[in-house]
């Protein structure tokens, strides 16, 4: 009688981590979209953070649901909108032009990796060779479908240091996941959250741009609209996604996410930019579906035997 809420519950969980890369992937060819259009890419964080605060406020103002603020919870929202917004942000738009997209992209794949890591670092999760497998597998499948689709993209000489600084973003990303699925406040929800995050890095966006003169340069929204609109819908439902599987499933679950996004980044490239696909490309993707695969099993059933101990203590 029990297993039905279980296998729910499992399958609830996969489907907002398919839905979570799906929406990153989104995301992605839209900012592709845009910057082929010949929007710049500071451009597109300020209109993007302040597109996502607006509509996350207007949302509060009909629900009458506004995030709690007190000491703890806006320190916990001034450093979740600094380690997962504003300092990678920052450190892409140093490195990003120095590096060739591949290798920045395979760089930013590596945040599983650093998750795990930093996780098992601080004690939220234990080593096991099941999940490290899990996310090994996964790293490579997600290096395989990028090098097959742009195995001409990255034959340019690299600097060692912009590789070396570049590993900061996966790592900023990672520290800012272990980070919400440890503090998290019990009396915000993840709407709360993303809403008072967005509010802060749209405030800074702004702020920025206004002292630098970017400002400026918001008329050449117009050269992609549609691409714009879709940046901030997709990266608002994101970060509400993010959230509450982070919340609810741990870091480390959710940053296989961007394992998802890869694959579903190729399937739209192929159909919207007219990217390659090779068997080797679908080989790489089910290589990523058995790291999920495996993660899952592997989780549930340590989430199973915790149960069993409470159940017998």
């Amino acid at each position: 009688m029990t297993s039905k809420p279980i296998n729910d519950s499992q399958l609830l969980k996969t489907a907002l981590l398919v839905f979570l890369g799906l929406l990153w992937s989104l995301r992605l060819s839209a900012i592709k979209a845009a910057g082929l259009s010949g929007i710049p890419v500071y451009v597109i964080v300020m209109f993007s953070a302040l597109g996502i605060a607006m509509f996350f406020s207007g949302f509060a103002l009909m629900r009458g649901d506004w995030p709690p603020v007190d000491r703890p919870t806006v320190v916990f929202y001034g450093l979740s909108g600094l380690l997962g917004f504003l300092a990678p942000f920052a450190l892409e738009a140093a490195v990003g032009p120095h590096l060739p997209v591949f290798v920045f992209v395979v760089i930013i794949a590596t945040m599983p990796l650093f998750t795990f890591g930093v996780s098992a670092f601080i004690g939220q999760e234990r080593l096991h060779p099941a999940p490290a497998m899990a996310i090994s597998l996964g790293f490579a499948g997600a290096v395989t479908i990028l090098w097959d689709i742009s195995r001409d993209a990255h034959s340019v000489e690299v600097g060692a240091w912009w590789v070396l600084a570049a590993f900061g973003v996966p790592l900023l990303y990672a520290l800012n996941t272990v980070f919400i699925a440890s503090r998290w406040p019990t009396h915000a929800g993840p709407v709360n959250v993303a809403q008072a995050q967005a509010l802060i890095v749209s405030a800074a966006a702004l702020l920025g741009g206004a002292v630098s003169g970017a400002t400026d340069a918001w008329p050449l929204v117009a050269l992609n609209v549609p691409a714009m609109l879709m940046i901030a819908l997709g990266e608002g439902l994101a970060l509400v996604v993010y959230l509450r599987i982070t919340r609810d499933h741990g870091a480390t679950y959710v940053s296989f996410a961007n394992y998802a996004s890869i694959v579903f980044a190729a399937l739209i490239g192929a159909v919207w930019f007219e990217d390659r696909l090779t068997a080797v490309t679908f080989g790489a993707a089910l290589a990523i579906i058995g790291s999920v695969v495996i993660y899952h099993r592997h989780s549930g059933r340590s989430v199973a035997a915790a149960s069993t101990r409470c159940a017998d203590g």
